[in-house]
């Protein structure tokens, strides 16, 4: 994809899948968002890559978002396999579903889907049962940057932030944002760079601004005009204020929220990429409309919400499997976007499911996930893979 080869893990059990009696998919994602600064990663040992158990908590870049699932699930497979298999079960673990949820993309056009119906997508729920979420898009703003004059000194203004999901913007502080008051409130001659951001579904934790505060002719680094990179940043905040207006109860942030995810300068213009996740009503294609007269706006991807049926057979099952382990029925919605979308809306019945907190916990250094809830996810799915794929002996 793009020039980077990726992996697709597959595992069958039980009868070949079949249009007659479908049978039940189990999709976890094995990447990850970049970990950002590394000496952030303070449980880790500044290594975000080393899983390490403190307590009752295992950390590390993927313990909750979602590899650690992968590992549930597999665990629940051994016990079921000693029973007799009459629907067949399939295991995926996807790939670049942090970009745009390519993998689940390639597993619905290679149909990988095919005679099966339901569908267990892992993220982080608490071992909630997610039947719907809101949808997704992902956004480039291209600002033309106006030449002031060429720099005899620059200084550099590396602003942090905190890092979170951009499906709860509210939880981090905005690197980028920070960088951009900065450029509006500061005196200054204008500009010679911008550059901050991981990954657009991330709040941004670090930009690095150069200012320069006078300009000479003829030579050296080209200052531009703050002009029109604080007119978009203006009109951005006018939208996001806008969108907070509209409200569905449903879900948690209620309402539609976006967030400025990277921004670099190239040649003479500005390049941002930002994304919105809107609630149900709320149309992308106008929301976006104001942007667009002070920024030249391309729609990269966009993905479908999910909305699963509360009389649903599948989160019938996973109400009945949650009560017999001792939690409870757990059903909610989620503010983000999950591969259960793009494989809904290829036919099949969809939750969202999987051990670990979501909300302030993932996408952030110190990730982490409770070690006694993976026992519990494991116990879950044992559960509901013999509710609808084992015959009792």
């Amino acid at each position: 994809h793009q020039g980077v080869e990726h992996f697709t893990v597959v595992a069958d059990f039980g009868p070949e899948p079949s249009e007659a009696d479908p049978g039940l998919l189990l999709i976890t994602h094995l990447d990850t968002v970049p970990p950002g600064p590394t000496e952030l990663w303070t449980k880790t040992d500044q290594n975000p890559f080393q899983p390490t158990v403190d307590g009752d908590r295992l950390y590390g870049l993927g313990s909750a978002d979602a590899k650690v699932d992968f590992v549930c699930k597999c665990a629940a497979l051994e016990t079921v396999m000693q029973k007799r298999l009459v629907r067949p079960i399939r295991l995926i673990g996807s790939f670049a579903e942090e970009i745009g949820m390519v993998g689940a993309r390639w597993i619905a056009d290679n149909h990988l889907a095919r005679g099966f119906h339901y569908t267990l997508i892992s993220e982080p729920s608490e071992l909630t049962a997610i039947r719907a979420h809101k949808g997704y898009g992902v956004y480039e703003a291209r600002s033309p940057l106006q030449v002031a004059g060429h720099a005899s000194l620059t200084t550099r203004h590396e602003l942090d932030g905190e890092s979170a999901h951009s499906s709860t913007p509210h939880l981090g502080v905005n690197a980028i944002e920070a960088a951009l008051e900065r450029l509006g409130g500061d005196s200054h001659a204008g500009f010679t760079d911008i550059f901050g951001g991981d990954a657009v579904n991330q709040v941004p934790s670090r930009c690095t601004l150069d200012l320069a505060r006078e300009t000479q002719s003829g030579f050296g680094t080209e200052i531009f005009s703050a002009e029109a990179l604080l007119s978009f940043y203006l009109a951005w905040r006018s939208l996001l204020e806008e969108l907070s207006e509209a409200k569905d109860a449903a879900f948690d942030p209620a309402h539609t929220v976006g967030n400025l995810g990277k921004i670099r300068v190239d040649g003479t213009q500005a390049l941002i990429s930002f994304d919105l996740r809107p609630i149900p009503g709320v149309r992308l294609e106008d929301v976006i409309e104001p942007l667009t007269e002070c920024a030249e706006i391309a729609c990269l991807r966009t993905n479908p919400p999910l909305h699963t049926p509360e009389n649903s057979p599948l989160l019938t099952a996973v109400k009945e499997a949650q009560t017999r382990i001792g939690i409870g029925e757990r059903v909610g919605t989620k503010a983000t976007c999950t591969e259960a979308g793009v494989i809904s809306a290829a036919g099949l019945e969809c939750l969202v499911l999987g051990p670990g907190l979501s909300v302030g916990n993932v996408h952030k250094p110190n990730e982490h996930t409770r070690i006694p809830e993976l026992e519990l996810a494991r116990q879950l799915y044992v559960e509901v893979l013999s509710e609808l794929c084992v015959e009792e002996l």
